[in-house]
């Protein structure tokens, strides 16, 4: 009985081991490893993994997104070498990737991309996949550090693509220059640290190199220089600090450098001049026409490059230069004027520099150029009539002093380039485009510039805010742009100018060929009446000229014009009353016509017109009652009817429409009752109306609190309503017209057009001692929206703009790079607390505004010298240091405080930190290592002496620091 038992447990221990045996052989196995991945999956909604089933489908080589090859090392003869599972809008796998990858160790391509997975990367298992070509996961949630293991024994890979994830740590130092590498694509993460390059490798192999929208900082390593054979070099988007290095200038083979959205200073270097197949070079990219919405999730980067001087000859020279992309970047100089024919360059774009000079004639030599911006520059000169304007699809001189008449530009043949530009990259390599794509800011007009309800292609031509006279040309666009198969839209701004004389009877020749026309005139002297140049261009948009001289009346043929969505004679001497035919405007939603002579009443067809949001039929001699049919307009959001002669009632029904926040209807006949709106209203808009009801100011009070929107006292708020309402009644055709349609969306989302509520939404938020004139607005309009002419100073944690808010009153703002932040509630809560803090001898935080796509700080501005003046140029201060009397620069006591060493270390750290030189300063990390007993500790202990009271010499320093240092 006990053998038959023994015996019996010997058979099930045996089977037991058998089947132990069989599954660990299984686990192993191919077959094993794909179903242990499947496991890993927590979701396919799409099912894409439904065949991986051994009952329904046992050869697993014909499961989805695996490749198999034969081979004679397993006993199955075949292996998997490729398991490739991109993701599509549609369908996505959801998981993480498992350890047992590493039981598929003759993978060759492993492809994720486009998919949910998250968790880390298994190091040890990656390391097994030895012959490993391509690994590809990029647009996942992949998190964690990348495996040092990748670059140390996949000795086989060409390409690694991790973009789009959320790794962060450091770039293991043996990645870039490693083995066989030809890619390395690494943007959109939170990855830290600075770049380094293997040093003992050749860098021979590494074609593309890509570290986009990173947290990467240090200066650019000069050993980059190394890899000559490198074709794309992308490291915008991060905190790189320095210059940009000589040695990149040894990398023949370059074809695009992106080195936009850093820190980066000093000259740019002239050494770039030997990269001749250099087409694309991006230096700065502050311009809204790109989002560089990066992994990051905090929204678009700024731009905090500022070089020295100007872009060299050398590089302009360039034989295969075709984008030259640095807007805002600080540059100087002269354009020069020895381009040939040999110049190749289709985008230029220099705008929101100090370039100085003339537009010279030989940059008529680049035919090919179809995207010229020098706007915001101090250009002076006239414009070379040679110039192939009527080929450019962007073409902006705005805000320059340039003078003389503009000459009717030669229209010529526009090279067929020029139009395939934007749909077919020709000018780089298929490898090239697809690494470098989504880099380059310009890959047509149609996408740069936003299109418009369906166009191909819109063309901008600005000439506004110059010195040009003389009487208006005939415009024209290249007959290339206006084949049957584009639809093409046409934007010419000539505002803010001296042009005199009538309107002419045509201002573009082929008007009627596009699919719509845009023309601001407004702010110069332009006389006459309304010709057929208006009536007759039946694809009419936008017909801006307020702020001149034309008289006449509007004659009902206006009404033809049925695209017609802008319509603003504002500031001129037009009679007559306004014609019936306007209601046939179906389309428009903006009348703009105050400040004129015109008589009679409203026509009660404006109750057709479904799309207005704006009337402005202010100071002229409008009579009649209001009509109540207007209230059928359920889109109004302003309507302006002050200093007329209208009498009867206001129509009640304007309560009902829920758009509307400004109905200003003061200085006329009006009696009766105050329709109650749904938004706040200002009695001002009611007033002289000697007959109308007591206006009761709907308008409630900001709420008190420690911190609180700055919107003021009563009597501010009452004065910044009566001030914006001024504002939209008296600002020149620019501000109204084309805020309702661009600026303004950026308040209202995927609204088309705006809402005065929404200006409420950019709040800064203010401390006690918080001037009352703080505001969004008011900052970005005293800064000059940022400009580099009130750059003071500039670093890793953004730049700092000296602003007068209002007369003799500065500010110091600082300007903080989003990346450095982990996010915005806790910027905000550790501001909040930053705020309170209150010393005569410290600079006053008096308010910050925080969003996804912008941060800044506001500061007083002390004007009392800085911190390096005080340490280097003060009298005595040196002899005191050498003669040991270093006591005597400080109140005793804080010296007696103590330790005095530390005293004297937070001096010299002071000394160091406050040259003029951003390229001598240290940087955070060489501070912060040496002097971190002074930081958190004796720190801590200079917070406690504020808040005690304690005043020191040590505190005058710090008062008198350059913004840019303290901030």
């Amino acid at each position: 009985m006990v053998a038959a038992a023994a015996a019996w447990f010997l058979f099930v221990g045996g089977l037991a081991v058998a089947f132990s045996a069989e599954a660990l052989s299984f686990n192993n196995s191919a077959s094993g490893a794909l179903l242990s991945f499947k496991n890993s999956i927590f979701g396919d909604p799409s099912n894409l993994l439904s065949s991986w089933n051994l009952t329904t489908s046992p050869d697993y080589c014909t499961w989805y997104g695996v490749t198999c090859q034969k081979s004679s090392n397993t006993t199955t003869g075949v292996v998997v070498t490729a398991l490739n599972i991109t993701g599509t809008s549609t369908a996505r796998l959801s998981g993480t990737l498992p350890e047992s990858i590493q039981n598929l160790p003759y993978l060759r391509t492993l492809v994720l991309s486009h998919n949910c997975f998250s968790g880390e990367i298994p190091a040890g298992s990656i390391a097994k996949l030895s012959f490993l070509e391509v690994l590809e996961l990029q647009g996942n949630n992949f998190s964690g550090k990348i495996p040092q293991q990748i670059s140390t024994d996949l000795h086989y890979l060409r390409l690694l693509n991790l973009s789009f994830n959320s790794f962060t740590g450091d770039i293991p130092a043996t990645l870039i220059g490693f083995g066989k590498l030809r890619v390395i694509d690494l943007s959109n993460n939170r990855l830290t640290g600075g770049m380094q390059l293997v040093s003992s490798s050749k860098c021979l192999f590494l074609r593309h190199l890509k570290l986009s929208n990173n947290l990467l900082e240090n200066n650019i390593p000069k050993d980059i220089g190394h890899c000559k054979n490198l074709r794309t070099l992308l490291l915008d988007g991060n905190i790189l600090q320095g210059p940009i290095p000589a040695e990149i200038g040894q990398i023949l083979e370059l074809r695009v450098l992106d080195v936009s959205t850093n820190s980066l200073t000093q000259t740019i270097p002239k050494e770039l001049g030997y990269c001749r197949k250099l087409s694309v070079l991006l230096l700065t990219n502050s311009n809204n026409f790109v989002g560089n919405n990066g992994g990051t999730g905090d929204g678009f980067r700024l731009e905090f490059n500022a070089f020295e001087g100007g872009v060299p000859q050398e590089v302009f020279m360039l034989p295969s230069l075709q984008i030259l992309w640095a807007p805002r970047a600080n540059l100087d100089g002269r354009l020069p004027g020895n381009w040939s024919d040999s110049c190749s360059l289709r985008v230029l774009h220099l705008g929101q520099n100090s370039l100085r000079g003339v537009v010279p004639k030989g940059l008529v030599m680049c035919k090919n150029l179809t995207f010229l911006d020098l706007s915001s520059n101090f250009l002076t000169g006239d414009l070379p009539m040679q110039l192939q304007v009527p080929c450019m699809m962007y073409f902006n001189v705005s805000q320059n002093n340039m003078s003389g008449s503009v000459p009717t530009f030669g229209k010529g043949s526009c090279d067929t380039s020029i139009i395939s530009y934007g749909q077919d990259p020709n000018f780089l390599d298929v490898e090239d485009i697809q690494i470098a794509c989504s880099s380059i800011p310009v890959w047509g007009s149609h996408t740069l510039l936003g299109s418009m309800a369906g166009a191909d292609f819109v063309i901008v031509h600005d000439f506004s805010w110059n010195q040009f006279v003389g009487s208006l040309p005939l415009f024209s666009v290249g007959e290339e742009f206006l084949v049957s198969k584009n639809r093409t839209s046409y934007r010419l701004l000539l505002s803010s100018n001296g042009f005199t004389g009538s309107l002419p009877g045509k201002l573009v020749s082929n008007c009627n060929d596009l699919l719509s026309f845009s023309v601001n005139l407004s702010t110069n002297h332009i006389s006459g009446e309304i010709t057929d140049m208006l009536l007759n261009c039946l694809p009419i948009r936008e017909f801006e000229a307020a702020d001149n001289e034309i008289s006449g009346f509007l004659a009902p043929s206006i009404g033809n014009l049925r695209m017609l969505q802008c319509f603003d004679l504002r500031r001129n001497r037009l009679s007559g009353s306004l014609p019936n035919e306007l209601g046939n405007l179906r389309f428009l939603k903006s009348v703009l016509l105050g400040m004129n002579n015109l008589t009679g009443e409203i026509p009660p067809e404006f109750s057709q017109l479904s799309s207005l949001t704006v009337l402005d039929l202010s100071h002229n001699a409008v009579t009649g009652s209001i009509p109540v049919s207007l209230t059928s307009a359920k889109n109004l959001e302003i309507v302006l009817l002050n200093n007329n002669d209208l009498s009867g009632e206001i129509p009640p029904p304007f309560s009902n429409i829920s758009s509307l926040v400004v109905l200003n209807v003061s200085f006329n006949n009006l009696s009766g009752h105050i329709p109650r709106l749904q938004h706040p209203i200002d009695c001002d808009w009611f007033r002289g109306n000697a007959f109308l009801d007591k206006c009761s100011d709907q308008s409630s009070n900001t709420p008190p609190g420690e911190v609180q929107p700055s919107h003021g006292d009563g009597k501010w708020r009452n004065h910044r309503k009566r001030s914006f309402l001024i504002a939209v009644v008296t600002s020149a055709s620019a501000v109204l017209c084309v805020s309702l349609v661009v600026v303004l969306l950026s308040f209202y989302g995927k609204r088309k057009f705006w809402r005065i509520s929404s200006l409420r939404g950019k709040v800064v938020v203010t401390f006690a001692d918080a001037p009352a004139e703080l505001t969004y607005d008011s900052v970005v309009r005293a800064t000059r929206n940022f400009s580099i002419g009130n750059l003071i100073g500039t670093g890793g944690f953004g730049s700092t703009y000296k602003a007068e808010l209002v007369p003799g009153y500065f500010i110091a703002v600082k300007r903080l790079s989003i990346g450095r932040f982990q996010g915005i509630q806790q910027f905000d809560a550790e501001i909040r607390t930053l705020g309170r803090i209150r010393h005569k001898n410290l600079v006053t935080l008096i308010g910050y505004y925080v969003a996804e796509a912008e941060m800044f700080l506001i500061y007083n501005y002390l004007s009392g010298g800085n911190l390096e003046t005080f340490i280097h140029d003060r009298p005595g201060t040196n002899l005191l240091i050498k003669e040991r009397r270093s006591s005597e620069l400080f109140s005793p006591e804080l010296w007696e405080a103590g330790p005095n060493e530390n005293l004297l270390g937070m001096l010299k750290l002071a000394s160091s930190c406050t040259v003029d030189s951003l390229s001598v300063r240290p940087s955070m990390k060489q501070v912060t290592l040496p002097w971190n007993f002074c930081f958190m500790d004796y720190g801590s202990m200079i917070i406690s002496r504020i808040n005690a009271g304690i005043t020191s010499q040590l505190f005058e320093v710090v008062k008198h620091t350059k913004p840019s240092t303290v901030i």
